[in-house]
């Protein structure tokens, strides 16, 4: 029986090469990569990903402009080619140019051809009228991965339990009272990032350091609001969860329940510098072969608070992840069409309090989400 090879064209679009892959991938299967000296990065996020042994791949890696003459690029994949094996071609990657010369070479061998139009679960022989689907399901770290990203260990256990966050949902939506509303906005203002070790001591304002304030009454809306907490200390991720934390955790809770995802996570930092992870993301959820991304606000002040909010979303979208990815903002603010209008203009969207607080309007939002994977 001859040995059979997987080869993709590589291109800005791993995901395609990779399901492709995983979808067909046999034991022994041998895998040859076309890449371009410009996709050479995509190239090897795949590899690393796939955790390609050196025995199983091939890398062509053409010279540059190599892809736009058609002798110097067929000479360079035809060295690779052996009547000796079968070859299961993925022609969804590359430019139109490289996969009309990569189908005129294959063509020519014991050769069989594939298209998938992603992001369409789906698998098209050429010249046939069949499909087939796609049963594999990307997980978040696969996704990150085939971007090149660095993210911290994914984070799928919550500060508090889901009837715990359910409960202080309702207290947010019933308003805290004017002393209650001072308090958290003091927790957020001095220990939101490094909680509280001695929450006595902060209370009664005693030997304070550096920036820390006072917060009188702290214990008792602890105690009041059920918080469990009985070490006389908060740690930064009780503080971060009683300043908004609860909401992403709200959300978790919330599209598990509604969603049968693939994989969802909640707090994924990325990193974008050397060492430093400065881009967290609040809920993260992978669902038919889609990213989507949400980020959480219980509230902001102003519209310009929130176009700082939606140009934050872009950003991270346009340098992290690209097209693919579906990117939300949820907030416990009034609707607004006008914040609406801004959010979609840059390809986000916004959903307010109602959707929240509404059981018909959050089922929009499931509605919407399942929709996308069906296009």
């Amino acid at each position: 029986m001859k040995k059979q090879v997987l080869v993709s064209i590589i291109s800005k679009q791993t995901i395609p090469n990779y399901l492709f892959i995983k979808d067909r991938q046999e034991q022994d299967d041998e895998m040859l990569f076309i890449a371009t000296q410009e996709m050479k990065n995509e190239a090897d996020w795949l590899i690393q990903t796939l955790k390609c042994t050196e025995e199983e791949k091939q890398v062509i890696l053409l010279e540059k402009n190599q892809e736009e003459k058609w002798n110097e690029m067929t000479a360079a994949i035809a060295e690779h080619i052996s009547s000796d094996k079968h070859y299961v071609v993925n022609l969804t990657g590359g430019t139109k140019y490289m996969t009309l010369a990569v189908y005129h070479l294959f063509s020519k061998y014991d050769s069989e051809f594939f298209y998938i139009p992603f992001p369409r679960n789906v698998v098209l022989k050429p010249f046939l009228d069949d499909e087939e689907a796609i049963d594999y399901r990307l997980k978040i770290d696969e996704y990150l991965s085939l971007y090149g990203l660095d993210f911290n260990t994914l984070k799928r256990n919550t500060v508090r339990k889901k009837e715990f966050t359910e409960s202080f949902f309702q207290l947010f939506i019933q308003s805290f009272s004017e002393k209650e509303s001072a308090i958290l906005n003091k927790i957020r203002e001095a220990y939101r990032d490094k909680g509280i070790k001695d929450i006595s001591r902060v209370e009664m304002g005693f030997n304070l350091k550096g920036k820390e304030i006072p917060i009188p009454g702290l214990n008792d809306f602890l105690e009041n609001i059920h918080f469990g907490n009985n070490e006389n200390e908060l740690s930064k991720y009780e503080t971060q969860y009683l300043t908004g934390g609860w909401f992403e955790e709200y959300i978790y809770h919330k599209i598990k329940e509604s969603i049968s995802v693939d994989d969802i996570a909640i707090g994924v930092k990325l990193k974008k510098e050397e060492g430093v992870f400065n881009n967290d993301l609040d809920v993260v959820f992978t669902y038919q072969n889609h990213l989507f991304v949400i980020e959480c606000k219980t509230g902001f002040d102003s519209n310009r608070m929130f176009n700082e909010i939606v140009y934050k979303a872009v950003a991270i979208k346009e340098s992290m992840f690209g097209l693919p990815a579906h990117t939300y903002i949820f907030a416990l603010n009034e609707e607004n069409e006008q914040l609406i209008k801004v959010a979609k203009s840059m390809n986000i969207t916004y959903f307010g309090k109602s959707y929240f607080t509404e059981p018909d309007k959050w089922n929009e939002i499931v509605e919407h989400i399942k929709h996308i994977t069906k296009r």
